[in-house]
């Protein structure tokens, strides 16, 4: 079950944010439907208010009242807006009505009447109201007009300015909506939205109609600070717990690197076990006190066996606390070929009964630095120690020592497996092993060598560098800087 924790995690996040996502566009969606149904009350209230006003224009534009600050004050009001309504419904009930106005400076009165019409009287397209202003026919003709072009006018500049910005179609009818008299919307088009009819002129005869083809855009730009507040609450929520997994996601992986290191640990240490004891076997076996040469030989091996076995223990200490500079450091002129025979020795003594081979090819100019000896020695152990455990048997490794006045190199080049590219960039990281199955790794290790191996060369002011392909092998290439 705590394996599968991370994966029901995930799935946790997932149907969290789903469901967070589900809400927040259900919210939308509803908050869409209510701003959509209030657009259409505001375009409907502004076709109403701008027919009000082109009436209100016409009235007053051959004749002007004389008390006109009182008579702006009746039609341009929200009561006559209701009132107007009223009595253009009533051709509905068969009812007409008229009014008169009359204006002088004391006051102004609208004078109303309302008579019941028959059947007949209805088919003959009569007006459904009378306004009495005293003009001839070709200035009310003139007036209607001229009120239909400002009519279009205003209602076009009132959808602008509500961010209405979509082509804008109007229906112009008879008084009682049964007649289309003109119209400039296209043929087959069904407008999303369509408003009541309005009578515009002092005649009364026409009734002026507003369409448009689509208004949601309209209705996002109203919400669109909520859906950008949506939106980002969302992307916040996604990017928290996105960290958040990730965090884990480290902390798990720190947690298991660290848990395989200790397992994996055994293994480092026993190397310099498995070559003391060999040595001190070969001793044994071979009778080597009769061989003063030989047995010193293997001694040296043994001594510089268990100084490495030593620092192996410090390293674990140190790096396991995160403190790697803390290692001991006493620098020395040291001769680096001398260092790369005593690793080849000792690592030779491993490979007596195998098919692995090293080749050590010295500078003809002796090589010195200034460094830790045991630090030094203990680098070209890690690097020579992980050839031979990733290459496996067959192996050749072939260890170059170049030197001019200002640099050392040494190449440590083998014919395993390679590195492929994705993993090259991670190779020195504390803890990291190549995953040679999935996440299985049969190699046994620590995944500090190369971490060590990193940190101490910088530590002598020098750099290391990988080069490998897949299948052909890899090249480790230190550079340190030459003693003067």
């Amino acid at each position: 079950m705590e394996r599968l924790s991370p994966k029901y995690t995930t799935a946790v996040v997932a149907l969290s944010l789903l469901v967070s996502g589900g809400l927040q566009a259900a919210w939308l969606w509803q908050l869409f439907a209510a701003q959509k149904k209030q657009l259409k009350e505001d375009i409907e209230h502004t076709v109403s208010t701008t027919s009000q006003t082109s009436w209100y224009r016409g009235v007053t534009l051959f004749e002007k009242p004389k008390n006109l600050k009182r008579v702006k004050q009746l039609f341009l009001s929200p009561q006559w807006e209701q009132l107007r309504r009223s009595l253009d419904n009533m051709v509905e009930t068969g009812l007409a009505s008229s009014f008169v106005i009359q204006s002088n400076d004391d006051s102004t009165a609208v004078l109303m009447s309302f008579r019941a019409r028959d059947a007949a009287e209805r088919k003959n397209n009569l007006r459904p109201v009378t306004t009495d202003t005293g003009l001839s026919e070709e200035q009310l003709r003139k007036n209607d007009s001229l009120s239909l072009i400002l009519m279009k006018q205003d209602v076009i500049t009132q959808l602008r300015e509500m961010h209405v910005t979509l082509p804008v179609y109007y229906n112009i009818y008879n008084f009682d909506m049964t007649s289309l008299q003109e119209s400039n919307m296209p043929k087959g088009l069904v407008p999303a939205y369509k408003s009541r009819g309005y009578l515009y002129g002092v005649q009364d005869h026409q009734k002026y109609q507003l369409c448009l083809p689509a208004i949601n855009y309209a209705v996002w730009y109203r919400m669109r600070y909520y859906v950008v507040s949506a939106v980002l609450m969302m992307l916040l929520t996604g990017a928290a717990f996105y960290f958040i997994l990730r965090l884990l996601r480290n902390v798990r992986l720190y947690a298991d690197a660290k848990a395989d290191f200790t397992r994996n640990m055994t293994h480092e240490l026993k190397t310099p076990i498995s070559t003391v004891s060999l040595a001190l076997e070969s001793i044994q076996k071979y009778n080597l006190a009769s061989d003063p040469e030989r047995l010193q030989n293997y001694l040296d091996i043994s001594r510089h066996e268990l100084q490495r076995l030593d620092l192996m223990v410090e390293k674990a200490l140190d790096i396991g606390a995160d403190n790697i500079s803390a290692i001991p450091f006493s620098p020395e002129l040291y001769d680096v070929q001398t260092g790369l025979q005593q690793a080849v020795d000792s690592m030779q003594l491993q490979l007596l009964d195998s098919s692995c081979k090293i080749e050590f090819h010295p500078s003809a100019e002796p090589c010195f630095v200034w460094g830790d000896p045991v630090h030094l020695t203990n680098i070209f152990y890690n690097l020579a120690d992980n050839a031979i455990k990733y290459t496996g048997s067959g192996l050749l490794l072939q260890i170059n020592c170049t030197c001019d006045n200002e640099t050392v190199t040494i190449n440590f080049k083998d014919n395993g497996p390679g590195i492929d590219k994705i993993y090259q960039k991670n190779i020195f990281d504390k803890y990291f092993r190549i995953p040679v199955k999935g996440n299985r790794h049969d190699v046994k290790g620590s995944g500090i060598g190369l971490y060590y191996v990193k940190q101490m060369v910088e530590k002598h002011g020098g750099n290391i560098k990988l080069k490998s392909d897949p299948g052909n092998g890899a090249c480790f290439t230190i550079t340190l800087k030459a003693a003067s």
